[in-house]
């Protein structure tokens, strides 16, 4: 068994195949053109990528060969360029935000894993960037960035979003919402707000039968230092629960935050300098190794992730084509 990491390059028109190697050197073994700027790119079940192209706005079924390669196997439309892909838990529907667009779309997989035209669209989300399903109450959360909301949507048997009881819960006043995790043992969740530069931390649980989110906690990420603008971006939490990182675009910095283990709140320990303008970054499926990619640099860079402490130690860095927007991987 070995790891394959793909990162998508936008400004090239292509997505790049590597092999991450268990002492965490990394070797460039592939590169599809896209015809489009790729932007998010997703797996599932070890066998499937997904790639959200622009302008000419669709998905791109890829499946995933035995030596990593992808090979196209069909392409969707969407409504709006699209931002960010997610699923059910059972890999039934696909979920497409559009930030542009403001818009949710909902596509069911046929039977060779391929979204069909979307069967749903909620339009009206302004600044839609994320969505992220909650298995254990069947909830899609998805981040409105312009709105300083979390929508919140049960998922029906037939692919339908209707919204919960509480409809949404809202963050600080132009705290930017953007991307959402969830905790992988316990019913919280964890939000980066790009425009504050804070972490949001939610419980999530039912009160009389009625689903709920509670704001908990309210973090910088930055610790004590303060800056006057933030662009942050990207939030991962390792999948013991323990480690919290976030990224942000102005300061090109990763920071690192203990989560609680009594309440699940996140304590900042410690921030790293990274590429320039960390777009995005990725843990491995080992929880071995981050990896953080320069939109503007046009490099990555690994590090090692320490089990105890989670500080991360710098190993290597990489070219690659122009623009890295998006990381992900598979075991095959």
């Amino acid at each position: 068994m070995k790891q394959i990491v793909y990162i998508s390059n936008p400004e090239s028109q292509n997505i790049e195949t590597w092999n991450l190697y268990e002492n965490g050197k990394m070797e460039l073994i592939d590169k599809i053109n896209t015809n489009g700027q790729v932007q998010p790119i997703k797996i599932i079940k070890n066998s499937f990528l997904y790639a959200g192209i622009r302008p000419n706005n669709r998905i791109i079924t890829y499946f995933i060969k035995n030596n990593g390669f992808l090979v196209k196997k069909g392409e969707s439309t969407l409504p709006a360029s699209p931002n960010y892909i997610s699923f059910d838990s059972k890999k039934k529907f696909l979920f497409c935000s559009s930030y542009h667009g403001n818009c949710m779309s909902v596509s069911s997989l046929n039977k060779d894993n391929i979204p069909q035209d979307p069967m749903q669209v909620i339009y009206n989300i302004q600044g839609c960037h994320a969505a992220q399903f909650n298995d254990k109450y069947n909830v899609l959360f998805i981040t409105s960035l312009k709105k300083d909301r979390i929508y919140l949507y049960y998922l029906t048997d037939h692919g339908i979003l209707k919204s919960t009881e509480q409809k949404f819960a809202s963050s600080l006043n132009k705290s930017g919402p953007r991307h959402i995790i969830f905790h992988p043992k316990k019913d919280f969740s964890y939000t980066i707000n790009e425009l504050n530069g804070t972490i949001d931390v939610w419980n999530i649980y039912t009160k009389n039968n009625i689903f709920k989110v509670k704001n908990i906690q309210n973090s910088k990420i930055l610790g004590n230092l303060i800056l006057k603008k933030y662009w942050s971006s990207d939030i991962h939490l390792t999948s013991c629960g323990k480690f919290l990182y976030v990224s942000d675009r102005f300061f090109n910095s990763i920071s690192l935050f203990h989560v609680n283990k009594i309440n699940n709140t996140i304590i900042f320990y410690k921030m790293y300098k990274t590429e320039e303008q960390p777009r995005a970054f990725y843990i491995d499926k080992n929880d071995n190794y981050l990896i953080s990619a320069g939109q503007k640099s046009n490099f990555f860079s690994i590090y090692n992730i320490c089990k105890k402490t989670g500080e991360l130690k710098y190993l290597n860095r990489y070219s690659t084509s122009k623009g890295p927007l998006w990381i992900t991987s598979c075991i095959i």
